[in-house]
C-alpha cells in the first residue's frame, strides 16, 4: 500500500468546521437498531462497562469492533457493548436519556457526524478528551481540534448525488437536478430531517434569489414544498434508501458518496455517484465522549479513542469504508488514491453548511420541514 499523508483542505476546516470550533467542530443505518444498555460503571465483579455508539452498515463496524476486541483482551476488567444505528435516530434518544438521568447516558462514547456534534455542543453533551491519553490527536492538524477538546474530527465524508445507473437516462450534474429535473419527478428520495443534504444546496444555489439564509431559512423549506412532487419518499435508514434506489422505486438521492461506493464495490449495486458541478456537501466526522459517564468510563473511552486514532487503524477504516481521514500519518489506500472524495480540488469546491446555526435552530428547522414540506408530500 502506498503511504502518503492525507491533507484535507484548510477552506473546508475554516468554513465547515469554524462555527463548531468556535462554539467548542453514516453513515448508514440499520433496519433495526440494537437497544442501548444502561451505562452502569461497574458490576459486582468490578467490571467497567461502557456502551459505544457506532454507525451501522457499509463496513462501519469493522474497525471499531476489531480495536475494542483487542483492547478488552488486554483489559479483561472492561466490557464494551455496541449500539449500532444512525445519528439521526440515536441523537434524540441521547438527549431524552440525558433529560431523564444525566448521570446515566444512553451511550458513553462513539462516532458522531457534524450535525450531531454541533447539536451536542449546543446541548452540553460532550466530555473533554484528555490529550495526555489521546496522544494520537497530535497527528491530526489543529484545525480539526476543538478549543476545549470536546471531540476530535478524524475523517470527512462527502455528500453527492447517488442514482440508479441502469434506469437513469442522463446522469445528474447539479444539485438542482433534485428539484427541477423532470426525469426525477416523483423519483427522488430524501433522508428525513437530513437538512444539510437538500436544504443547504437550496440555500447555496437559490438562496439569494428566494431570500433564504441559514439564519432565515423559511424560504428554502417553502421552495421544497413547491417541489414536493419531485419526491417519492422520505427514508430513515441506509438499507431503506439502498433498496429504493436498487429497485428503481427511487432513481436519485443525495447521500454519502463513500457509503454508496461500498454498496457498489462490495454488493454490486447498480448505482453510480455523480459529483455535482457545485461540489460535494462536506461532512466531518468526530469521536466524542458523552457527559455523565463515570471517571472510569471516561478513562477507558479516552484509551479506546486513542487506539482508534492510530494511523494504521485509520487507514484500515478508510480501506473498509472509503472515508478520507484527517491524520497526517494515515495512508490513503491504493484503491482510493484516484477517488475524487480524497481530492483536495474537489473538497475546495464543496458546499459547507453552517453546522452551528443549524444546531441552534434545530427545533425551528424541524417544524418548518413538518409544516411546509411534509404536509404537501
Amino acid at each position: 500500500m502506498k503511504k502518503r499523508g492525507l491533507k484535507l483542505r484548510a477552506p473546508f476546516a475554516a468554513l465547515a468546521l469554524s462555527s463548531l470550533l468556535v462554539l467548542g467542530a453514516c453513515g448508514g443505518a440499520v433496519p433495526g437498531e440494537q437497544a442501548a444498555a444502561p451505562a452502569d460503571a461497574a458490576d459486582t465483579a468490578g467490571k467497567i462497562k461502557l456502551n459505544m455508539f457506532i454507525w451501522a452498515g457499509a463496513n462501519q463496524d469493522v474497525v471499531p469492533k476489531k480495536v475494542v476486541a483487542e483492547y478488552v483482551k488486554e483489559h479483561p476488567n472492561v466490557e464494551v457493548e455496541f449500539t449500532e444505528s444512525s445519528n439521526s435516530v440515536m441523537y434524540p434518544k441521547m438527549v431524552a436519556g440525558k433529560q431523564a438521568d444525566p448521570d446515566n447516558p444512553v451511550v458513553n462514547f462513539g462516532y458522531f457526524n457534524a450535525d450531531a456534534s454541533a447539536k451536542g455542543v449546543s446541548d452540553d453533551m460532550w466530555e473533554a478528551l484528555d490529550p495526555s491519553i489521546v496522544t494520537n490527536m497530535a497527528d491530526i492538524p489543529e484545525q480539526y481540534h476543538t478549543s476545549d477538546n470536546k471531540g476530535i474530527v478524524w475523517g470527512v465524508s462527502n455528500f453527492a448525488l447517488v442514482y440508479n445507473k441502469d434506469l437513469v437516462k442522463t446522469p445528474p450534474t447539479s444539485w438542482s437536478d433534485l428539484w427541477d429535473n423532470p426525469e426525477f419527478k416523483g423519483k427522488t428520495a430524501l433522508w428525513d430531517y437530513m437538512f444539510y443534504a437538500y436544504i443547504s444546496p437550496v440555500i447555496a444555489l437559490e438562496g439569494e434569489k428566494i431570500g433564504a439564509t441559514y439564519e432565515n431559512p423559511q424560504a428554502a423549506f417553502e421552495f421544497w414544498g413547491e417541489h414536493a412532487d419531485q419526491v417519492r419518499s422520505l427514508v430513515t435508514s441506509g438499507d431503506q434508501l439502498k433498496n429504493m434506489l436498487v429497485s428503481g422505486e427511487a432513481l436519485i438521492a443525495p447521500f454519502s458518496s463513500q457509503t454508496a461506493q461500498t454498496w457498489i464495490d462490495d454488493e454490486g449495486a447498480p448505482l453510480a455517484v455523480a459529483i455535482p458541478k457545485e461540489g460535494f456537501v462536506s461532512f466531518p466526522y468526530s469521536l466524542q465522549i458523552v457527559k455523565g459517564s463515570t471517571p472510569e468510563q471516561i478513562r477507558v473511552a479516552n484509551e479506546i479513542i486513542n487506539e482508534l486514532l492510530e494511523a494504521e487503524n485509520l487507514t484500515q477504516y478508510a480501506e473498509a469504508t472509503g472515508t478520507p481521514v484527517t491524520s497526517t500519518k494515515a495512508a490513503v489506500p491504493d484503491k482510493y488514491k484516484n477517488d475524487p472524495s480524497f481530492s483536495v480540488d474537489e473538497q475546495n469546491k464543496g458546499i459547507n453548511p453552517d453546522w452551528a446555526q443549524m444546531a441552534k435552530s434545530a427545533s425551528e428547522w424541524k417544524d418548518l420541514w413538518d409544516r411546509l414540506f411534509k404536509t404537501k408530500l
